[in-house]
């Protein structure tokens, strides 16, 4: 049975880490995503510093692949939100246009309420990491990216719509 975990992070660097040893202990795959929105004051600078820090290189200002972590995605326009920078599967729900990050999230199981709060700290300029794995790898992934800084660390089950591990 797969779990989701939901986390968000205030550095590019925090999460990049966070995802590396991820990555390494084999814990989450390709179902790995990632959302930053983009305002002139901080999703610039969260681009540049995850290019530069994946590619070398801070002029290509896109979430790009890492280490096939990520699917990239070109700035997304999501109604009444903005743009947003995204990879991965989430990417591709809001590439679809007709979803907001809350309904993205639902679809993970995230109730509407905490799914609307998630998506009020991504305006606010967090970093939203969602991962889905297994759930017997959930309580790893879950400390892995605590132990890197994340904030309202939460895994849910899609159907049950409560989190197994409430928010802190």
């Amino acid at each position: 049975m797969k779990r989701t975990v939901v986390g968000l992070f205030k550095s590019m660097h925090q999460a990049e880490r966070a995802l590396r040893e991820i990555e390494n202990s084999g814990y989450a795959n390709s179902q790995i995503s990632m959302v930053v929105k983009n305002s002139p004051s901080t999703g610039q600078q969260y681009n540049e510093e995850y290019a530069a820090e994946i590619s070398g290189d801070p002029s290509l200002g896109l979430l790009h692949d890492f280490n096939g972590l990520l699917v990239q995605a070109n700035n997304i326009e999501v109604t009444d939100f903005g743009t947003v920078s995204a990879g991965g599967p989430v990417a591709g729900a809001l590439l679809q246009g007709d979803k907001s990050i809350a309904q993205t999230l639902g679809y993970y199981g995230v109730n509407n309420d905490r799914a609307m709060e998630i998506e009020n700290h991504v305006m606010q300029g967090d970093i939203l990491v969602v991962l889905e794995t297994e759930a017997a790898k959930a309580n790893k992934v879950a400390n892995i990216i605590e132990g890197y800084g994340a904030h309202g660390v939460e895994k849910w089950n899609k159907n049950t719509g409560k989190p197994t591990i409430p928010h802190n």
